[in-house]
């Protein structure tokens, strides 16, 4: 759960934060079977657009408004990871 910025830029010759930020979610994407759940709690826009494109799918991206919108995407969460098995 994150506002979608980085508090700074670790490489500026990497781009911006949010360009950063999409590099490291673009590495992520590319290991197999890695799913990528996003919260975007009280992000502003710009923010909320990062962790969207982060998320790997639009079911995955969670903009609660609350408290109790909070709690649902947690469980949310919990529920879909809860039915995820480990193979070998």
């Amino acid at each position: 759960m994150t506002d979608g910025s980085f508090l700074n830029e670790e490489f500026d010759a990497q781009g911006d934060s949010d360009e950063q930020a999409r590099l490291i979610c673009d590495k992520m994407k590319q290991q197999d079977k890695v799913i990528i759940y996003t919260v975007a709690f009280g992000a502003p826009d710009p923010g909320k657009a990062v962790l969207e494109y982060c998320a790997s799918g639009p079911e995955f991206a969670f903009e609660p408004e609350n408290g109790d919108e909070l709690e649902q995407a947690y469980q949310a969460i919990a529920t879909s990871i809860s039915d995820l098995r480990v193979k070998f």
